[in-house]
């Protein structure tokens, strides 16, 4: 028999602040520059060697297929859909249930992250993280927004939809056969969309505010951030470093010996599985745990 390696965990960041209780991660939050011109968001992993990095692009059979997976739960749920007013309302479905997408999820609550971060990940013995994003208040847009039309719309083109050479005129970019089929997604929404499409706006990363009509994303204070693509589709947009208030010199880590006792902390905020996830499924799961009996039978 071979002898078994044993998993090399990646080395933490220098300069790191590693936190062990829910009082010295929020005597950190005050320590964060804010600013009446930002909004602070959180997010929350479970293993600090995570990326900002939607799911999509987790998996290269995911975004080579990206279309795909968009139109096979919509034709397999198309009441889950019925309601959508958006390709940016469908896939907040489809985030909701799992699919993996381009939205990448970020709360206003530095908790919920904190709770997130304390979740059991594929590598337990790492310690989670909690990134926190500062996003200008005029760079937020909502769920209306026609640059949030114009990312979101990227998903239901093939995994070839890659950005014409830039020469600087609009209108031979807007011309470009591929800009056009995605043009006639976004009117399949936006009728009135003129077809002037910023080729900046489908390389960039947006906040995105959408409609609270979703109880997971009321109790989790939810937001997104909308990825674009990097010239061609199989290539996540940059996040641009400015908008990313914890940074490689100042990370902020959650202990991984000291998690099931934040998770306790967290209780006292009410804030468990059962209030962040209120589909019956979660609630019940929690409740089982909550009783579960440590005696053996």
């Amino acid at each position: 028999m071979g002898v078994r390696k044993k998993k090399v965990l990646p080395e933490e960041p220098d300069g790191a602040v590693r936190i062990g209780s829910v009082r010295t991660f929020l005597d950190e939050m005050e320590r964060i520059q804010r600013g009446n011109e930002f909004v602070l968001f959180f997010r929350g992993h479970s293993n600090f060697s995570y990326e900002l990095k939607p799911s999509i692009y987790r998996e290269p059979g995911w975004i080579q297929n990206e279309d795909i997976l968009f139109k096979e739960l919509v034709l397999r749920c198309p009441n889950e859909f019925a309601a959508n007013d958006s390709t940016f309302e469908a896939l907040v479905t489809m985030q909701h249930y799992s699919l993996p997408t381009r939205l990448l999820d970020i709360t206003t609550n530095p908790l919920i992250a904190l709770f997130f971060s304390c979740s059991k990940g594929k590598e337990p013995r790492e310690n989670g993280e909690v990134v926190v994003i500062r996003i200008p208040k005029i760079e937020i847009k909502y769920f209306d927004s026609d640059t949030v039309s114009v990312i979101s719309n990227i998903s239901r083109r093939p995994s070839d939809f890659s950005l014409p050479p830039e020469n600087g005129d609009i209108k031979v970019f807007n011309n470009n056969q591929k800009i056009r089929f995605l043009l006639h997604e976004i009117k399949k929404e936006k009728p009135y969309f003129e077809p002037h499409i910023n080729p900046h706006h489908l390389e960039s990363v947006v906040c995105v505010k959408p409609k609270l009509n979703n109880a997971r994303i009321i109790r989790q204070d939810g937001a997104f951030m909308l990825f674009g693509i990097n010239r061609k589709k199989t290539s996540p947009a940059i996040l641009l470093p400015g908008f990313t208030a914890t940074t490689q010199r100042r990370r902020i880590l959650i202990n991984t010996r000291e998690k099931t006792n934040i998770l306790r902390q967290l209780e006292a905020f009410g804030i468990t599985k059962a209030t962040i996830y209120p589909e019956i499924e979660r609630v019940a799961e929690h409740i089982k745990s909550v009783y579960k009996s440590n005696v053996e039978s």
